[in-house]
């Protein structure tokens, strides 16, 4: 049984970690609202870029899909993987449902490069081919995010790599993420355009603005999905600490229980004994 004393000092340690806990999730909330609010600013941009992608890709000859190094496939059977998870935990079952969509999809041949210092140490550990770890900020710039692409393009361009994908957490509502996959080079997609390019006004050519295009819409992309990562992991995070602080409510709860049972098993037990040394004095007295 615990001594009162024991019980004051674990429900002092306990009530100040659940105003930790209370805290972290209410930040948490707050930038999950922040990230959310960029997802949302830069979604009708990036899926404009894309269409316009589509419409011009789409009705590129097939021999001429050369002249356009991010839709071009070059003959290797090594792959280039971006996984993009957390920088720090906390965050409940976020970095293990990476970690399981990586050991479901990589295969031998897959060079890696990662961005969450915390995901990319469990994956070294698993013993992925990891070649790269970069610290994700939460507040990724679009200027970090063109120096990203520039050296993803660089190493797609130098031949080495056949494919270059991406895993992720998409964000699917706003409490539920779930695994994503997606091919980034070459942009098999775009070849196939829906819609005729015959209204647009082309100076000086279709080719040439695809050209110019592929780049930007690339980055585009990659913006959309490092802000899509970004904003899961602040999810994940407000759930986990929610759960935290209503499971941290409930010990204290149950810790008070406890102390209020002891204290009135002590209060009781001295009203007992002042109860029995008086009629001890009373009897003597009598006698």
């Amino acid at each position: 049984m615990l001594s009162r004393q024991r019980l004051r000092r674990q429900i002092s340690n306990v009530s100040h970690i659940t105003d930790i806990i209370y805290s972290t999730e209410l930040t948490s909330a707050s930038r999950l609202r922040k990230s959310q609010s960029r997802l949302r600013s830069i979604t009708p941009y990036s899926e404009s870029i894309e269409r316009l992608l589509q419409d011009f890709a789409g009705n590129i000859d097939r021999e001429n899909v050369k002249g356009f190094t991010l839709l071009e496939s070059f003959n290797t059977d090594r792959d280039l993987l971006l996984v993009i998870g957390g920088e720090r935990g906390l965050c409940g079952g976020y970095i293990i449902d990476i970690v399981r969509k990586c050991e479901d999809s990589i295969k031998s041949n897959t060079d890696i490069i990662v961005y969450g210092t915390r995901t990319g140490k469990t994956l070294y550990k698993r013993r992925f081919n990891v070649i790269e770890v970069n610290a994700l900020n939460p507040l990724i710039s679009f200027e970090s995010i063109q120096l990203i692409s520039k050296n993803i393009q660089d190493r797609y361009i130098s031949g080495r790599y056949g494919r270059v994908k991406a895993i992720y957490l998409s964000p699917k509502t706003a409490f539920t993420s779930i695994p994503a996959e997606v091919t980034l080079i070459p942009l098999e997609a775009l070849k196939r355009g829906s819609r005729d390019i015959e209204n647009y006004i082309i100076e000086p050519s279709s080719e040439e603005i695809l050209r110019r295009l592929l780049p930007m819409g690339f980055t585009m992309r990659l913006y959309r999905i490092f802000l899509e990562a970004i904003t899961s992991e602040y999810s994940a995070r407000r759930i986990a600490m929610h759960q935290a602080y209503e499971n941290a409510k409930e010990l204290l709860k149950n810790l008070n229980i406890t102390y209020q049972k002891l204290r009135q098993e002590s209060i009781t037990r001295e009203i007992i004994e002042v109860s029995t040394s008086k009629v001890a004095l009373e009897g003597e007295r009598y006698e």
